[in-house]
């Protein structure tokens, strides 16, 4: 028997058609249910992928010129964009800020009152990017000329268009859009722990370097100069308080009678000699200015070896980097040998110091010999002695200009205590500031630049040029060209 034909969802019309057609043999072979199973399962057709990629291998045989030439612009554009886009370079560096008021309860146990009410950090990015702080950094880094002396090449042709068709800016105009940038780039960070970090990117690694070195510098000194501008000022105030003091002691010793005068129905006591109360007020006053000139000389010695060990730190730190012969290392190296000299102001202060110390211990030998004579002289007479500052009582001498004498020499002298409390506070001040701020990161020039991305730029080329010419080619035996 013939094998049976089994045509689903047709008529038997249909079915009787087709079998008297194509015979019963090849209507069995032709439907359907009788396909391979593993032909539906195909996801592509390889032949036809073949012939794709031989279709692609012989455009680009056929136009081999136009995808090398294609290739060579693509990768040529992207290699020159990598090598002539403006490089930038970033530097940072960080302070460690803390409070230290060891040294301060050591030098002054009387102070009650903290230095720093408020908390070394407050308001560091505000300090740094303040208008006269950016200018100050501008002028020491020389920035106006270095910034057109460092400009890349592609940035030159860019002005140099600008030129041609507008007016050259002026300094001023230079001076703001430079500032401007500053504020722009510089990053000013700060921690709950007491860290001030700073960063910058620029397109020069060195003016990078003395950008952030020099933000740093700013920020200490403001730091510096807040913390002790207010114990100089109170120190002007209690000199200006002393003088005026004196000056009544002297109206008083003025008015003085030149003898104590007695109580009526006493006896008078007998005159003695001893130190004229000009003599130790002249005194008082030579010894509080050898202690305040004494102090200015321990605070500019601290403060000239406290620069010389940043010099010193900044030339090791420099030495790592550059050479013997690098310009830094050079100005670095002067500056270390300036420092290391005595300056002119702690020369002037010593030689003063040594002024008012001759003066005072001549002065001190006429009071003493002068006291020592006139306590002789009142032991032997059983008289008072009429030192100002031998404590007396009403009833001993009722005289109202002696007693007001002691009362304005008890002023001056606590006035002149309260004065050197704060010469002393001011020099611990100055003294401690390097254990209360440290750099805990030095900023460095940078070894290379942070932008743009050249191996990234290369490959990303590489890759469209490879595309571009497999495609160009192939576009072109499809268009017929």
């Amino acid at each position: 028997m013939g094998a049976s034909v089994q045509v689903p969802n047709t008529s038997n019309i249909e079915r009787h058609a087709v079998v008297s057609e194509v015979g019963p043999t090849q209507v069995s072979a032709g439907l359907p249910n009788d396909r391979d199973p593993g032909e539906d399962d195909k996801l592509f057709d390889i032949d036809q992928l073949r012939q794709s990629v031989s279709f692609v291998v012989q455009a680009v045989q056929r136009h081999k010129v136009t995808a090398v030439v294609t290739f060579v612009l693509v990768f040529g554009t992207a290699a020159a964009i990598a090598s002539l886009w403006p490089k930038t370079y970033e530097a940072d560096g960080r302070l460690l800020l803390q409070r230290n008021e060891v040294m301060a309860s050591l030098v002054n146990p009387g102070r009650t009152i903290p230095r720093e009410a408020e908390s070394p950090t407050l308001a560091a990015q505000e300090i740094v990017l303040g208008r006269e702080n950016i200018l100050a950094v501008m002028k020491a880094t020389n920035l106006l000329e270095e910034w057109a002396r460092t400009r890349p090449p592609l940035l030159r042709f860019k002005d140099w268009l600008v030129g041609l068709f507008g007016a050259a800016p002026t300094e001023d105009e230079r001076i703001d859009a430079l500032a401007g940038l500053i504020e722009d780039r510089l990053q000013v960070g700060t921690s709950d722990e007491g860290a001030v970090s700073f960063s910058i990117r620029w397109p020069n690694a060195q003016m990078a370097y003395h950008l952030v070195d020099e933000a740093m510098k700013s920020f200490l000194e403001y730091r510096r100069v807040s913390e002790t501008s207010a114990i100089t000022e109170s120190i002007a105030i209690l000199d200006r308080s002393a003088e005026a003091v004196e000056a009544q002691v002297t109206e008083t010793i003025a008015q003085m009678p030149r003898r104590p005068t007695a109580r009526p129905g006493t006896r008078r006591p007998a005159a003695v000699g001893g130190p004229s109360p000009q003599s130790v007020v002249q005194l008082s006053r030579l010894k509080s200015e050898l202690e305040a000139r004494q102090q200015d000389i321990e605070r500019l010695a601290a403060s000239r070896s406290q620069q010389l060990s940043e010099a010193r730190g900044r030339l090791t730190a420099a030495l790592t980097i550059y050479t013997e012969d690098h310009p830094t290392v050079l100005a670095l190296r002067q500056t270390v040998e300036q420092l290391s000299q005595q300056s002119p102001e702690l020369a002037s202060a010593i030689r003063q110091a040594r002024e008012l110390e001759a003066q005072y211990d001549a002065l001190s030998v006429k009071v003493g010999v002068a006291t020592e004579a006139a306590q002789s002289r009142a032991l032997a007479g059983s008289a008072p002695s009429l030192d100002p500052f031998h404590p007396v009582s009403l009833g001993d001498d009722p005289d109202t200009e002696r007693m007001r004498l002691r009362v304005e020499m008890a002023q001056l002298a606590a006035v002149r205590e309260r004065g050197n409390a704060a010469r002393a506070e001011l020099a611990s001040a100055e003294a401690g500031f390097k254990y209360r701020y440290s750099v805990t990161r030095p900023p460095r020039v940078p070894r290379g630049p942070a932008g743009p991305n050249v191996a990234a730029i290369v490959l990303v080329g590489a890759i469209a040029g490879l595309f571009l010419a497999v495609g160009v080619p192939v576009a072109r035996r499809i268009s017929g060209l």
